[in-house]
């Protein structure tokens, strides 16, 4: 049985809510050869996004999908993005790669995938044949190709030389569009917006936030419907108050509320149902929670439960004598210290605790629900 919600992974247009401004956005700025850098913090679909995008565009591109994510170094990246670029092939992959590698000669491996290996020795030649490997491509098909590094920031990582050489090499291409997903929103931002760094201006940004109330409601009641299940607007409004939004415990939260009710024959969920949903997540997640909790300072906790509490000026003398703080520095350095550890993220004027379930959770033992 095909569930009507899915999470934690890639998904398709049909379990895909709302970003239809999103996609439109992107299938024109990334044809029209414009690169982007698109971010926001973990889970809220930016892979699934590009992933479709690609596939809607169909026959017009050519598609490199490179995950950084897990590389430690440079024949690491020069691997992924030479696999990646054959993926998508038709052809004969041997004959693509006497094209479009001059410099090294590198091992087909064959497995579940066609990967490419490098010889150890010869990292600099396959970096830099690796690099020029997107543009090659399209001058050998004349088509555009699009490459998406996904986790860029980690990247950054492996070296002080890897992202000038990139920049150098990159912007030399003609028939090749860039995009730059990534979730470590200051990395992020320091290296496309920071005059310091080779890839300062590189694109175009495009930061995804959580979907509104608005656009989110219409999806789950119509998955839940496909299923074979009715839901109420008021239960739905209630999903959507603990989730705030957010597009993967969303998606969570309704996959756990649709298998309650699938295992127990209920077509009709009720409030009651939902609150024993949340309370078996909660149980679920409990410990991770409780790890964390217990890593945080006194401070980091006191500005959570505020956060959680949905209070308004951080820096208020009322603000300060209710949570304990002598300074509003100190409140500063400590919003600084939980954006570093993606605790919280800021939307608009306004801070969220990254994991909605870990806010309702905060609430629960700070005596708030």
């Amino acid at each position: 049985m095909e569930p009507p919600f899915i999470y934690g992974r890639k998904v398709g247009k049909e379990h895909f809510a709302d970003r239809e401004e999103e996609l439109e956005k992107l299938k024109i700025v990334i044809a029209s050869g414009q690169n982007v850098i698109l971010y926001s913090p973990r889970r809220y679909g930016k892979s699934s996004l590009v992933s479709i995008m690609l596939n809607e565009l169909g026959g017009k591109i050519y598609p490199i999908e490179v995950d950084c994510s897990g590389i430690l170094t440079k024949k690491e990246l020069a691997e992924k993005i030479s696999s990646a670029a054959i993926a998508s092939w038709k052809g004969r992959v041997e004959e693509l790669l006497k094209k479009v590698f001059k410099a090294v000669r590198p091992k087909i491996l064959i497995g579940e995938n066609i990967e490419v290996e490098f010889l150890f020795g010869e990292e600099d030649k396959a970096f830099e044949e690796a690099l020029k490997l997107p543009e090659r491509l399209s001058q050998t098909m004349g088509k555009r190709v699009v490459v998406v590094f996904d986790e860029f920031q980690e990247v950054n990582k492996l070296g002080e030389d890897i992202l000038p050489k990139m920049r150098s090499e990159f912007q030399k291409h003609k028939g090749v569009t860039y995009v730059f997903i990534g979730s470590k929103m200051g990395m992020m931002r320091y290296i496309f917006q920071s005059p310091k760094s080779p890839f300062y201006n590189f694109g175009m940004h495009l930061i995804l936030k959580r979907i509104s109330r608005k656009k989110f409601k219409p999806f789950i009641v119509e998955k839940f419907i496909e299923s074979g299940i009715t839901i109420e607007d008021e239960l739905v409004g209630s999903i959507l108050e603990i989730t705030k939004g957010h597009p993967h415990y969303t998606q969570m939260l309704c996959y756990k509320l649709w298998l309650n009710a699938t295992l127990t024959g209920n077509k009709h969920p009720s409030q009651e149902d939902l609150e024993k949903t949340v309370a078996e997540v909660l149980d679920e997640t409990s410990e991770l929670f409780e790890e964390i909790w217990d890593s945080l300072t006194l401070n980091q906790r006191r500005v959570l439960v505020a956060i959680a509490r949905e209070e308004g000026d951080f820096y208020s003398k009322d603000f300060l004598t209710r949570y304990g703080f002598e300074r509003a520095s100190t409140v500063q350095a400590v919003i600084r210290s939980l954006r570093e550890k993606e605790l919280i993220v800021k939307e608009g004027e306004k801070y969220l605790i990254e994991n909605p379930l870990f806010e309702l959770w905060i609430k629960r033992i700070a005596g708030d629900h």
